[in-house]
């Protein structure tokens, strides 16, 4: 609800890396993960900037639950129109009691680049500048878009999930939602990873989970009352003037979503069924918040809540998959400066320590660097406790990075890559 025309943007910032190359060439080390700041500024071939360009052509090609506008090959679409079903799919069951219907596709815009998302925003009338990818609704169309190209396959799936619950709960679950929880079941699902054609849900990030926690430990987190009630003018003002209070914004958003989804074995689910509910019809979110859970004085949820976020370890699988991504970064910038990959991860690690390598990512106005100094990127914790350290394993191809993975995880991730047809590398996880 950043603006009167869109109803969620996903406003993640550069993700850059840095490493004693002299840096070559500001377009050449600054990889787009979710957004980039600078895309605005691009200009076509034909000198005119993105924005002044008509919008790409798209063909419309059908899912089960999607009807897709996009300039991709059909190759290619295939696996997101897959993803997105089992996505959608998860999101009916869910919500069952809300008799949400596939009775029409949604529809999904996807773009091949960032370039061309921009574009067709544009058209749209809307300003999609330092967004990764957008459920939006205006007087000429709704829908969920985002692009592909210079992200890996893993983060534009994310995006999907992450928008695609906005654009489920516009369409399934009412236009009445609380912010708050919106943006904490969007993330609860933008973690959530498919295996097997099934979503395996209940993923704690390391990052959410550490800035909460570091909130509730110097006495800075939001009053829980407050952000329940908070309402989208206070949000979007939030969002505008106080990044960094924006980003625990969002973290304790999610967590408190966390909390009544499993905190406790699970016991306050039902009533936070009933607070959908209620505020799906447009009820008061404090309210509903009270009477759903019974509980005329929050004070007692809110410390509840409070020490199960305080002892809340971060998940495996998603920690691992983060460290992942961050070897892909390193193995990427590698290989397209034509540089020889390293084949063990002692001597990656060596590679990247000597030149200082860097990821920075910014996401909801928070900024976090991984750094190759950090022994903790190389290796990962299993669920009972050991230790692990990644493994690099043979390329399927000559013209292909090593592949990662991280053995005795359940389920285990691997770091896979391949091409789009225009010879762009891409990576992705698998799980099995």
């Amino acid at each position: 609800m950043a603006s009167a025309q869109t109803q969620s943007q996903h406003t993640t910032g550069p993700a850059q890396v840095r490493g004693r190359l002299g840096f070559l060439s500001a377009l050449a080390v600054i990889l787009t993960l979710f957004a980039s700041a600078w895309t605005a500024g691009l200009t076509g071939v034909n000198g005119l900037s993105a924005r002044a360009q008509s919008p790409p052509q798209l063909e419309q090609l059908s899912s089960r639950s999607y009807l897709i506008h996009t300039n991709l090959s059909r190759d290619e679409v295939r696996g997101f129109g897959r993803h997105m079903d089992t996505v959608f799919a998860q999101y009916q069951d869910r919500f069952r009691e809300f008799h949400a219907t596939a009775d029409q596709h949604m529809p999904l815009y996807l773009l091949r680049t960032e370039q061309q998302y921009q574009r067709f925003m544009t058209s749209q009338g809307i300003n999609a500048a330092n967004t990764g990818g957008m459920f939006f609704f205006s007087p000429k169309a709704q829908g969920l878009a985002t692009w592909v190209q210079g992200r890996s396959r893993s983060q534009a799936f994310q995006v999907l999930q992450h928008e695609g619950f906005h654009q489920f709960a516009f369409n399934h679950l009412g236009q009445e939602l609380p912010i708050w929880i919106n943006e904490g079941l969007a993330q609860y699902f933008e973690d959530a990873i498919i295996v097997e054609d099934k979503m395996t849900t209940g993923l704690a990030n390391a990052r959410r989970v550490q800035l909460v926690r570091h909130a509730l430990t110097t006495e800075t987190a939001i009053d829980f009352s407050t952000l329940i009630g908070i309402s989208p003018e206070q949000w979007a003002d939030t969002l505008s003037s106080d990044p960094k209070r924006a980003a625990l914004m969002y973290a304790q958003s999610w967590s408190i979503t966390f909390f009544l989804i499993h905190g406790e074995n699970k016991r306050y689910q039902s009533a936070f069924a009933l607070y959908l509910q209620k505020v799906s019809t447009g009820r008061d979110s404090q309210s509903a918040f009270r009477e759903a859970f019974g509980a005329d004085d929050l004070g007692p949820m809110a410390r509840r809540w409070a020490r199960f976020a305080s002892e809340q370890q971060p998940d495996p699988i998603n920690t691992a998959a983060s460290r992942m991504e961050f070897l892909g970064e390193a193995l990427r910038f590698m290989h397209q400066h034509g540089e020889q990959t390293p084949r063990t991860l002692t001597k990656l690690r060596d590679a990247l320590k000597a030149r200082h390598f860097v990821v920075t990512r910014r996401a909801h106005g928070l900024t976090t660097e991984m750094s190759a100094d950090d022994p903790d990127l190389y290796r990962y914790r299993r669920h009972n406790g050991s230790t692990g350290q990644f493994k690099l394993l043979e390329p399927v191809r000559d013209d292909l990075p090593p592949r990662i993975t991280a053995a005795g995880l359940r389920p285990e991730p691997t770091l896979v890559w391949s091409r789009d047809t225009e010879g762009k590398l891409v990576q992705d996880i698998e799980y099995r």
